[in-house]
């Protein structure tokens, strides 16, 4: 069975579809600076690219489960194991920012709706990706290598971010920072097997961030100290939760037996 699903280079595969998504909006971005397009226009670019993705990656779902349910999409139960508890600290952390900087008076309806649009296409093709389709394709390697692999493999990818001409500690958080969240992302997704909750939060994080004050800059490393600071204590709380659930787990197949 293990051979099976093993088949077709999957962490290779899982790679190779990380890296497409980084060059086909790095491609956008750089097309959109040549036409000197302003901050608006490059944002559109970008987000042309990030449609184009999700379109592959929803085609491609499709076909291998029409349901989508091996990649998350599954009906959300909150009652459940008070699955709400998992989730609220994902609110608080979509908040830290706006509530720090502020809101930025400034944005036009025009920008505003861009920004969610631009959000909701990220957070759905990032997510499907990362807790989507490379969880599927690398299940036969367990639980433990999807989520450090896809943590590493997350914050990577986001490291360009980061590494934007800041000073070394600014740009060590922002590091940790995006190593973090695809850790507690990750670890999320193992512990719910929901992943609509995650592009509901990756989209309203992402929109909250841009429609922040400039003033939060100013306030970066604090900002950004805080989320790391709530990003471990809620990542050791998964993983206790995890590893309770498993050995809840092991317990109930030792009785059945």
């Amino acid at each position: 069975m293990k051979e099976n699903v093993a088949k077709g280079h999957p962490i290779l595969f899982s790679i190779m579809l990380g890296i497409v998504l980084t060059l086909l909006v790095a491609v956008a971005s750089t097309v959109a600076s040549i036409a000197k397009f302003e901050d608006t226009g490059i944002m559109t670019a970008q987000a042309c690219a990030f449609l184009v993705m999700a379109g592959i990656v929803t085609l491609y779902m499709r076909k291998r489960d029409r349901s989508l349910s091996i990649f998350g999409f599954n009906k959300l139960h909150i009652r459940k194991e008070k699955v709400a508890l998992y989730y609220i600290p994902l609110l608080i952390i979509a908040l830290v920012q706006p509530i720090m900087g502020g809101f930025n008076l400034e944005l036009t309806v025009t920008k505003i709706v861009l920004i969610i649009v631009f959000s909701l296409l990220v957070g759905y093709t990032e997510e499907t990706i990362f807790r989507g389709i490379i969880r599927e394709r690398l299940q036969f390697k367990g639980p433990v290598f999807y989520i450090v692999f896809s943590s590493f493999f997350f914050g990577i990818l986001h490291m360009a971010n980061a590494l934007s001409g800041k000073d070394l500690v600014s740009t060590s958080l922002q590091v940790i920072n995006a190593l973090l969240i695809g850790f507690i992302l990750a670890l999320l997704i193992e512990m719910t097997n929901n992943i609509i909750p995650l592009i509901a939060f990756h989209f309203l994080f992402d929109a909250l961030a841009q429609m922040t004050s400039s003033v939060i800059e100013d306030k970066e490393i604090m900002a950004v100290s805080i989320l790391n600071i709530i990003y471990l204590i809620y990542g050791c709380y998964l993983v206790v939760m995890l590893i309770r659930r498993k050995k809840l787990l092991i317990e109930s197949n030792q009785v059945t037996v």
